[in-house]
């Protein structure tokens, strides 16, 4: 019981600090000069559909910056858009177009073209869009204006809907998202803390991207880690009401990870966090919501009245009435008004609904029938390749198979056909199967990814199959780089050297 008191307490001293920060009005910045202009690069990501790309490129053309202070790259991750064309003869749009077997996600692409750029002297900071966002037209220069403020910069997010009105159900996510904006993140940067990286939309400088590394935005716990590793570093991300961006409201995410999650984060980062900022973001992951506060307050009165306990019950009621009135002083805060108290409140129950959704035994009955009803998204491609058992060779086909972006590999002969019996994230791992598989039947594949003349290109894809061929053979040019693909083959094949080690 002790220790429930003082989490609780912990918390509600947090929560009153919030919110006697948060009461003052910012003031509003009307004059954003600045003495220099930074140097942006706009990096826009689409997969998919991308039916928003077309606007947004669009938005960031037409902004009221200085054109020559900021730069566009727009990322196509195996895009099904049509704009590839329109991009590329687009001189105000650079265009990196990654046509893998599979999406190879933001983490990748942003990662490659970071380090694309990494060498370039005149570049101050990059800004991450996804493609569903929508921007204003002075919103590079807001950007511009607190980059001279903060190193890190997590926009507002403001929901639109496709329809005249909101459902209930959209009611209460934007609701939430606004009081989490407008009261939480707000006061949060107010006192020098950190907050949640949003991958739909942030801003970093190119010296603190270069001083932590590549990005790491596989899932929501991979940003809640990303996030503490530029607290680690003293940098904290800092919340702007006034960095704005748009989005549809089926695009909500509250990008808060699982309940397991968050604990095991907590749990091995808080002793292991090298300042204030690391510390505290670590212990605020495991925050209570309010109907865990009135759990906690309900049990540690009724246990206060009942049976002696170190606290009286008048300083535990105290206590509560003062949590009480500081969230009332919050709602002020975030401006909400009477009429979406309920939809605030709700909020808790439907996150409750949402952790009994994915509930193990409930989310392995819901993925089963899913499974069953679900069309999987297949792709194949079929390439001819040379067998060899050392004295004859053969003609053959690969049929290279990526299922919902796993890769499976088929071999067809005139005889047989055999498919790997494992599902790999690389298509590499998949032909390497499939090569162990042939060696026990004494047979070797004449192709580029078995061959000692073949070095790969680590591009940031997922299946890593692209590379070149290094054979010096007679008439080549000194330097020059031949591109290749590993399932490719040709006269010069040759062995690698392979050492068995025992």
């Amino acid at each position: 019981m002790t220790i429930l008191y003082i989490y609780i307490t912990i918390f509600t001293v947090y929560y009153i600090i919030l919110a006697c920060v948060g009461v003052k009005q910012s003031k509003k910045v009307r004059d954003k000069y600045t003495l220099r202009d930074s140097n942006i690069c706009v990096a826009v990501y689409a997969t998919g559909e991308a039916k928003t790309l077309d606007n947004l490129v669009k938005q960031l053309k037409n902004q009221n910056y200085p054109h020559q202070h900021y730069t566009i790259y727009a990322i196509l991750d195996k895009c099904e858009s049509n704009l590839d064309v329109t991009l590329q003869s687009d001189l105000d749009v650079n265009v990196i177009n990654i046509n893998n077997m599979e999406p190879i996600g933001k983490s990748q692409a942003y990662s490659i073209l970071a380090e694309k750029l990494s060498e370039a002297k005149n570049l101050d900071a990059y800004v991450f869009l996804d493609a569903k966002n929508y921007v204003d037209s002075d919103f590079l220069t807001n950007v511009n204006y607190y980059l001279t403020k903060h190193d890190v910069i997590v926009p507002m997010v403001n929901y639109i809907s496709d329809n005249k009105e909101f459902s209930l159900l959209e009611n209460i996510k934007t609701t939430y998202s606004r009081y989490c904006s407008k009261f939480i993140y707000k006061a949060r940067t107010r006192l020098g803390l950190t907050n949640l990286i949003n991958t739909d939309s942030f801003i970093i400088r190119k010296t603190v991207l270069n001083k932590i590394g590549s990005f790491e935005f596989q899932d929501k716990t991979a940003e809640v880690n990303y996030t503490l590793k530029l607290a680690k570093e003293g940098v904290n991300a800092a919340f702007e009401e006034d960095v704005k961006v748009y989005t549809s409201v089926a695009n909500y995410d509250s990008r808060i990870p699982s309940l397991s999650g968050r604990v095991n984060i907590f749990w091995n980062n808080v002793t292991h966090s090298p300042n204030f900022i690391s510390q505290e973001y670590s212990c605020s992951l495991i925050a209570p919501n309010w109907l865990m506060c009135v759990l906690c307050y309900a049990i540690l009165l009724g246990h206060s009245y009942k049976f002696p306990f170190w606290v009286s019950y008048t300083t535990i009621l105290i206590t509560f009435i003062v949590l009480a009135l500081a969230f009332c002083l919050s709602l002020i805060c975030a401006k909400i008004h009477a009429k979406e108290f309920l939809y605030l409140f709700a909020y808790t129950l439907y996150s409750i609904g949402h952790i009994i959704k994915n509930f193990p035994p409930i989310r392995g009955v819901r993925n089963f029938f899913s499974r069953q009803n679900r069309k999987h998204n297949v792709e194949k491609m079929i390439t001819n390749i040379i067998v060899t058992d050392g004295k004859n060779e053969y003609q053959c086909q690969l049929e290279l198979i990526s299922d919902d972006g796993l890769a499976r590999v088929k071999f067809i002969n005139k005889n047989k056909t055999y498919t790997t019996k494992n599902n790999h994230l690389r298509m590499v791992d998949a032909i390497r199967e499939l090569t162990a598989k042939l060696n026990d039947y004494g047979l070797s594949l004449k192709i580029c990814q078995c061959c000692k003349y073949f070095q790969p290109i680590v591009d940031g894809s997922t299946n890593m199959v692209k590379g070149c061929c290094k054979c010096q053979f007679q008439g080549r040019t000194p330097g020059d780089i031949i591109p290749t693909l590993v399932w490719n083959t040709c006269p010069r094949f040759e062995t690698q050297n392979v050492v068995n080690l025992f």
